[in-house]
């Protein structure tokens, strides 16, 4: 495939034979390739693109520059994984030193942005719209928003002030995640002010990066416990949340020789989880910490919370190790805020000091005379992609889902008399009947010469409630992370 390859008279970069653009080339040609048909050309789009500090998502980020007159990249600071040397940008994004983070346009420093993760991306996003966004808005331009984790849903009140026609120009939002997807209904109550098109429940990202994810959840804790001295192998590990990503750590921790249990608030999960032969919890028991345990969170939502460390404390175990598998920076955030003397005392309960390494903390407690030890990982963020230039998910894998937010973004430009609405790819709307899925993967298969017969379900083995997990719903009583 040609490095620069001209689709629609625009010259379209394209990274190397096995990087980012394999599919994504080709769906992009055949899109480019139609007639307008009297819709809305894309010169007069402005793009803002939030996504993580990757290789690969910038290589995502140069294909919007090719298609769109503007792209600012946001990177919420999941990580301290800095931005290609000479990037030309805009690129927001954010470093954290001593506990604080700094907020950084390109290579220059803007300034502190606090020490709480989310303030400090919603800052670099205020900061994004302040100086290049709304200017262009102000022009008459219109605004397409891409983006993992529907950050943007809570910087628009901060920055409407300066635009208040701001939601009017938004053409639309393409969101990659479940969790952005929940965020989204939070924030808009259920009223959009303009069309949401989400993939986080499409068959790919179900059936197939979830498989990925899995792998590299469970490949780069090993290496974070190996660190820490410890490992896989003749130990309990913990699942919490038995869904999509619950279940594909569980499939990448077979034959790592430990014993499996999961946890999760829904009896249907859990009757998936005792099918697969796993030791199934429906509330914290210190019989789930019977010996040292590693625990991985994989709800996308708090999830280790006041009764699950009670039921630590009380168990025979001594070691923990808690493990974030979720996106977001949420799951061990009670554990997190005891430590800050955020929450109440657990009377019995001393902290008798911390060490710290690259890649955990170990906090050293004594709970009734005996010694408790707690080893957050990771500072409690996802783990598959927090060692400095780690590749959570190769080019290659990204590529589709990729493929899926372009193929849906474009349909937005061009038919932006859409219903404002939330349009999840998979159920039956104008999106999933535009986008092909099964033709993304017969292609993907095809451009990457993969072993495929056509029986890919019997191949991805798909969760066994995939049906239920495909509804996205937000329930109030557990706010928007939920």
């Amino acid at each position: 495939m040609d490095i620069n390859k001209t689709i629609g008279g625009e010259a379209l970069h394209i990274p190397p034979e096995g990087r980012l653009g394999m599919t994504a080339a080709a769906q992009l040609e055949a899109e480019l390739r139609q007639p307008l048909d009297g819709s809305a050309p894309l010169e007069d789009v402005a793009v803002l693109h939030i996504n993580h500090c990757m290789d690969n998502t910038f290589s995502f980020n140069d294909v919007l520059k090719s298609m769109f007159s503007h792209v600012t990249f946001v990177t919420p600071p999941y990580s301290n994984q800095d931005i290609p040397e000479e990037y030309p940008g805009p690129c927001y994004h954010g470093m954290r030193r001593d506990g604080v983070y700094h907020l950084m346009k390109n290579k220059t420093e803007l300034g502190c942005g606090g020490t709480e993760f989310l303030e400090a991306t919603l800052l670099l996003l205020e900061e994004a719209f302040r100086r290049e966004l709304i200017p262009l808005l102000r022009q008459g331009k219109k605004l397409l928003i891409i983006e993992d984790g529907g950050y943007h849903f809570e910087a628009l009140p901060r920055v409407k002030h300066l635009f208040p026609e701001v939601e009017d120009r938004i053409i639309g939002v393409v969101e990659q995640t479940t969790s952005g997807t929940r965020r989204s209904m939070s924030r808009q109550g259920y009223r959009y002010a303009y069309p949401c098109a989400s993939i986080a429940r499409s068959d790919i990202k179900m059936n197939v990066e979830s498989i990925f994810i899995g792998q590299r959840i469970v490949e780069e804790l090993g290496l974070m416990l190996y660190a820490a001295d410890t490992f896989y192998s003749f130990q309990s590990v913990l699942l919490i949340g038995y869904g999509i990503v619950g279940r594909s750590c569980r499939m990448a921790l077979e034959g790592r020789f430990c014993r499996i249990g999961a946890y999760d608030t829904n009896p249907r999960m859990l009757r998936v989880a005792e099918n697969d032969g796993l030791r199934a919890y429906s509330k914290p028991d210190p019989e789930m910490f019977s010996g040292d345990t590693i625990v991985i969170g994989c709800v996308g939502a708090p999830s280790f919370g006041a009764d699950m460390f009670r039921a630590f404390l009380e168990g025979p175990g001594t070691n923990l190790y808690l493990a974030s598998g979720s996106s977001k920076e949420v799951e061990f955030s009670y554990f997190l805020r005891y430590l800050a003397g955020k929450e109440a005392e657990i009377s019995g309960l001393v902290l008798e000091g911390w060490e710290t390494a690259q890649w955990h903390a170990c906090y050293r407690f004594r709970y009734g005379g005996t010694g408790k030890n707690v080893y957050l990982m990771a500072e409690g963020k996802p783990v598959n992609f927090y060692r400095e230039g780690v590749v959570s998910l190769t080019y290659r894998v990204i590529d589709l889902v990729f493929t899926e937010m372009l193929k849906m973004a474009l349909y937005l430009c061009r038919n932006r008399a859409l219903p404002p609405q939330l349009y999840v790819l998979g159920e039956d709307n104008p999106l999933t009947r535009a986008v092909s899925e099964k033709e993304l993967l017969d292609l993907w298969f095809q451009e990457n010469h993969f072993w495929y017969k056509g029986e890919l379900e019997a191949f991805l083995r798909p969760h066994p409630l995939a049906a239920e997990l495909r509804k996205i719903t937000w329930e109030k009583d557990y706010g928007e992370d939920y």
